[in-house]
């Protein structure tokens, strides 16, 4: 699933401690990235407070200097648009899910046929899953070649190549996939009773269940499998748009490098 390549890190003996943060925080996203079993630590989290050490790293004086600005700006507003349409695919799922629940109460207080609300509650997720499949391509471009010759450089490279590697296995989950190599709940960082590196998500249990309603080989769903994929759409949500926000601020920051 990672879409970068490890690299170490050599500064001066006396680097400064943001950097020293900085490095120990790539290889720590980098291992558990490319570990085959699930963690306890917050993925998400550990995102957030990676750019927090980005933002402070390129305060640096140094650093300003010899950045290759337009090597990684590209790079930034191609991150940002994956981050974006991830918001947007989250409010379509948030819509999606709100009118399940409707026709859900509906179909309990009366006989009513809902079968054309539940092919257009699939035809929504197919909708969903297009934008989702073109937003994966566009990932594969999200992070060019670094200037090999340049610490910085590589190192800001490799940031942006996590953070790619972290909303293509979100949108994955989102889509349904069974290719995803995360649940949320270890995108998260929560513990639960079973954590497998090809855990099926929530998304796609609740399209399995309307699939088989609508070609009548089962004839109900659950309606708390509805309220905890709410719940999960809710908490991603969440987590995104703070993501968006850190990716906003070391955008604003590279910008600003450049004008000096």
């Amino acid at each position: 699933m990672a879409s970068y390549h490890t690299r170490s890190f050599s500064f001066p003996a006396k680097s400064h401690p943001v950097v020293d943060q900085l490095s120990e925080q790539l290889n720590r996203l980098r291992s558990s990235q490319s570990a085959s079993t699930s963690s306890t630590t917050s993925k998400l989290n550990d995102l957030k407070d990676l750019y927090k050490s980005v933002d402070e790293f390129l305060h640096l004086p140094q650093n300003q200097k010899i950045v290759s600005v337009e090597e990684v700006i590209d790079g930034s507003l191609r991150l940002l648009d994956i981050c974006s349409t991830s918001q947007d695919v989250l409010v379509q799922s948030k819509k999606q899910i709100q009118d399940l629940q409707s026709v859900l109460r509906r179909r309990c207080n009366s006989d009513l046929n809902i079968s054309n609300d539940f092919a257009l509650y699939l035809q929504s997720r197919k909708s969903a899953k297009k934008t989702i499949k073109k937003s994966l391509k566009n990932i594969k471009e999200a992070v060019g070649k670094a200037n090999e010759s340049n610490v910085i450089d590589s190192m800001l490279k490799d940031v942006q190549a996590i953070t790619a590697d972290v909303f293509k296995s979100l949108l994955t989950y989102i889509s349904g996939s069974q290719k995803s190599s995360w649940s949320f709940s270890k995108l998260v960082g929560q513990k639960t009773e079973k954590q497998t590196p090809a855990s099926i998500s929530k998304f796609e249990d609740v399209d399995a269940t309307i699939e088989s309603i609508c070609q009548k080989k089962k004839s109900n769903i659950d309606m708390s499998e509805i309220v905890q994929l709410e719940s999960e759409v809710q908490e991603i949500d969440e987590v995104v748009e703070c993501l968006f926000r850190h990716l906003v601020k070391t955008r604003v920051t590279l910008l600003n490098v450049l004008s000096n």
